[in-house]
């Protein structure tokens, strides 16, 4: 698989199956004593060996929320579990949003169905179509809602991703600026979601009213099976991420499409999964800040509260058994914290209980257009999968600064790189 041709990117949807493969290794970022990238030249999209190197970006805005962009190196400051660090490498990343030109006489531009070797200069994205935890009768609400921001906010400059969370191969789509082919693999979607933790329990106390001892759970029928399918959502964002994490030189987004996992992981005697989902969330959110790769929480449900689902009100006489509207709004409030959790320790955020997506999108555009990248090579060189914490400051005033916060050192032996060669992906317009 050569980098030179950006047909790399089929891996992605391999990666979501559960597929390994290989890949020619990739050139290892600039040694502590390179010199430092100018900030009137934008860093190439590179891929790198296994070198102790962290990369973050930092997106710094005035008062009133404008990218302020005259900033050198001297201006920053970056610090990992306190302590100062050598910044070695620094950028300002400042990409246009460009638009397909479209003939005269077509009513949208027309894309073409050949290759071209024009080096890629745009935007990284992700679309992860999480089918595992969407209702079947809202699928439509997710293609609504990929569909517009492919169409309005992935522009023609960028590359794109669609992935389906259950590892679909016949319905994902590599790496792209063909919108039409990113519009076909959505099109594709239909969510699979397992009807709700509460309404299965209210059937379980309906079957065994009168016949259970005071003081039995209520338990879940599907809990293996709704545990095994948060694992597989979770696994397929950490594989992602991995993948994402060997390519440097751009902030990678994954713009997740998703009702959120919801699991009760406050009660692990009742839930007997919370412990695997709780560590499959863990090394979803390391793969994530190790790779540099911001997360976007994307409920399509948009303004929504427990009555969606059902019109249920108090189903049981008895309060401690927690069945009614109360629970169901738990199970929402969970979900969508899962959501919440994911963006805010990878960098991204999440867009839940709102019906307002065209700002959402304009936001996600806006963090992976214009921001400052810096990396360095850590002091702390221990593999010890521990959390580094990172702190990004400007002494500028009255700026805010967004930066990931921390990232987990990779555990166990680092690998041997082959010998690399400098590579820059090139721009695969289409595949028919």
């Amino acid at each position: 698989m050569n980098p030179r041709n950006f047909c790399f990117a089929a891996l992605l949807v391999t990666l979501a199956s559960g597929i390994a493969a290989a890949g020619q290794e990739p050139a290892p970022p600039p040694p502590p004593d390179a010199a430092v990238s100018p900030t009137s030249q934008q860093p190439p999209v590179t891929f790198r060996a296994e070198v102790n190197y962290v990369e973050v970006d930092a997106r710094v805005v005035d008062a009133q929320g404008r990218f302020v962009a005259e900033l050198t190196q001297k201006d920053f400051q970056v610090f990992e579990d306190g302590k100062p660090q050598q910044v070695t490498a620094f950028s300002l990343v400042n990409i246009p949003l460009a638009r397909a030109e479209r003939p005269l006489f077509a009513s949208k531009p027309i894309e073409p169905d050949v290759q071209t070797n024009l080096a890629f200069d745009g935007r990284v994205y992700v679309l992860v179509l999480d089918d595992l935890h969407t209702q079947p009768l809202r699928s439509a609400l997710v293609k609504a809602q990929a569909r517009r921001f492919i169409e309005r906010y992935v522009g023609a400059n960028d590359l794109a991703a669609v992935v389906h969370v259950s590892g679909r191969g016949d319905a994902g789509q590599e790496f792209t600026g063909n919108a039409q082919l990113l519009l076909a693999a959505v099109d594709k979607f239909m969510g699979r979601k397992i009807r709700s933790s509460v309404m299965e329990r209210i059937d379980e106390e309906q079957r065994t009213r009168g016949l259970r001892q005071q003081g039995d759970p209520i338990t879940d029928s599907r809990d293996q099976e709704r545990t095994f399918e948060a694992r597989n959502a979770l696994s397929t964002l950490k594989s992602l991420a991995e993948y994402l994490g060997n390519v440097r030189g751009r902030r990678k987004a994954l713009v997740l499409f998703s009702e959120g996992i919801y699991y009760d992981i406050n009660h692990p005697f009742a839930n007997q999964g919370a412990t695997t989902i709780i560590d499959a969330t863990r090394e979803a959110i390391a793969a994530a800040t190790r790779a540099n790769v911001a997360i976007y929480g994307i409920d399509p449900r948009g303004l929504t509260n427990a009555g969606v689902d059902t019109e249920i009100q108090d189903l049981s006489a008895d309060p401690t058994l927690n069945l009614g509207t109360s629970a169901l709004q738990n199970e929402l409030r969970l979900s969508q914290d899962s959501l919440r959790v994911l963006a805010d320790e990878t960098g991204g955020f999440a867009a839940v209980n709102s019906n307002d997506f065209n700002t959402a999108f304009q936001r996600i555009v806006d963090d992976n257009s214009s921001y400052y990248l810096l990396g360095y090579y850590p002091a702390n060189d221990r593999r010890d999968g521990r959390l580094r914490k990172i702190e990004v400051r400007v002494n500028r005033p009255g700026v805010t600064v967004r930066a990931r916060k921390g990232y987990v050192a990779p555990r166990g032996r680092a690998q041997s790189p082959s010998s690399p060669a400098p590579t820059t992906p090139r721009r695969s317009c289409a595949r028919r």
